[in-house]
């Protein structure tokens, strides 16, 4: 039960639509009931049951990443917005995608956005929570962001996290959502950002679980790139069919799965360094930078193909 990332690849492909993730979801609530859950998952719940995230960090530091922006993100708990951004935890956290976040930034600011952060005020989404069968918290999450939100004034939500995306948009109640991509992709298509410094790159894309197969967002993200001046190579997994990072419904807080020969990150990335001339595999979810990155390191792939944020080429095609 515990060795499904959720990416719902099985119900996609079922020729009887049977749809086996919901009922892994029920059985997993069972299980984290009766507190049949590994340590590390429990570690997981515990900093979201106190901090509002999972890796245990105060709230206070979680517009940390906005330091060295040479411009202040306003706060939309005070002053009105049209874009409220939802970072996200690991997005707003983890300093391996501190660049990527501040590349969001930037190309918001480019763009003349009135945007917004919430602070120390948003919370983990849930998304992954209740993935894992913690119901209970899932809710109690869901209603402090709610309070949140409502607070605020704004017209639209946007976010590079496709798990807070599914949640956001679907989970929650009322509220017009966008990924970073889908909204950069409106942006280069009205002329409201111009590519200027595009630089020619042979790259692959990954599709994440929750933007491709959960919400059907494909086309944004390669129309995006190619204006960034991408070329891309396409794994032989790709849109629908692509292979799952590993992350989803709570794995990213888990240990490996006991006889595990090979995790999907490290498919993944043998993947996209078999394509050959490839210089970076583009991601446009925090948790698939996370996955990758790691999996170049034990794959021994490191220095031979780098993984890159979306937004970071885009910031660097519009931000000359």
């Amino acid at each position: 039960l515990w060795s499904c990332t959720t990416c719902i690849a099985c119900d996609d492909i079922c020729p009887l639509g049977i749809l086996h993730v919901p009922m892994l979801i029920q059985l997993r609530r069972r299980l984290v009931a009766d507190g049949a859950i590994e340590s590390r998952l429990q570690e997981a719940m515990t900093n979201l049951n106190r901090y509002g995230n999972s890796l245990g960090q105060s709230p206070r530091n979680r517009p940390k990443w906005t330091q060295g922006l040479p411009f202040k993100i306003k706060d939309a708990r005070k002053e009105p917005v049209e874009y409220l951004w939802f970072v996200g935890d690991y997005a707003s956290f983890d300093p391996r995608l501190a660049e990527a976040t501040r590349s969001t930034a930037m190309v918001f600011e480019k763009a003349g956005l009135n945007f917004g952060i919430l602070y120390e005020s948003e919370q983990n989404s849930g998304n992954d929570v209740r993935r894992a069968g913690e119901e209970g918290l899932f809710e109690m999450l869901r209603d402090k962001n709610m309070k949140a939100l409502e607070k605020a004034r704004f017209e639209k939500i946007v976010t590079n996290d496709p798990h807070s995306y599914q949640a956001l948009k679907n989970e929650y109640d009322g509220f017009r959502v966008m990924h970073a991509v889908e909204l950069v992709d409106e942006l280069l298509q009205q002329g409201k950002l111009t590519a200027s410094n595009k630089r020619e790159v042979k790259v692959t894309y990954h599709d994440p679980c929750y933007l491709g197969r959960y919400n059907g967002v494909y086309d944004a993200p390669r129309r995006v790139l190619a204006s960034a001046g991408a070329r891309i190579a396409e794994m032989p997994r790709h849109g629908a069919d692509a292979w799952c990072c590993g992350a989803g419904g709570g794995r990213i807080w888990m240990e490996d799965v006991p006889g595990i020969k090979e995790r999907p990150a490290e498919s993944r990335v043998r993947e996209a360094a078999a394509l050959g001339g490839v210089e970076a595999l583009v991601v446009c979810c925090p948790k698939d930078m996370v996955m990758f990155q790691d999996a170049l390191k034990t794959t021994g792939l490191e220095g031979k193909l780098v993984v890159r944020d979306a937004m970071e080429l885009v910031k660097e095609a519009v931000c000359s």
